[in-house]
């Protein structure tokens, strides 16, 4: 029994391994500022460590998607600064496992 659970952590070990220890995560995130409140919401699939990291690359991925659209995240010129002024323009709404997709029908 010892032997068989200690091949089933190897397997595992070495799929963590293979991927780089990163999962997908489907991030969900909101204009929070009248300015840009006509804006959709931006949904970013990632891959990331944690939920954490997943939220931080999100913030990253919107922030340099709108570059050319919001003038704050052009004033920012590090990858940091964008994420700290992506924090200030939009809200976090929720972090999915896995790539989820919208729903987008004319049936609703």
């Amino acid at each position: 029994m010892r032997v068989l659970i200690e091949a089933i952590k190897t397997i595992r070990g070495r799929r963590r391994a293979a991927n780089g220890g990163l999962r997908s995560y489907t991030v969900v995130l909101d204009w929070a500022t009248k300015e840009y409140a006509h804006y959709a919401p931006e949904i970013v699939q990632v891959r990331a460590a944690s939920p954490l990291a997943a939220e931080m690359d999100a913030y990253l991925q919107a922030a340099e998607a709108n570059t050319h659209h919001v003038d704050q995240f052009e004033q920012a010129v590090t990858g940091r600064d964008r994420v700290i002024v992506a924090g200030q323009l939009l809200k976090h709404v929720a972090t999915f496992p896995g790539t989820q997709y919208p729903i987008q029908s004319d049936k609703f």
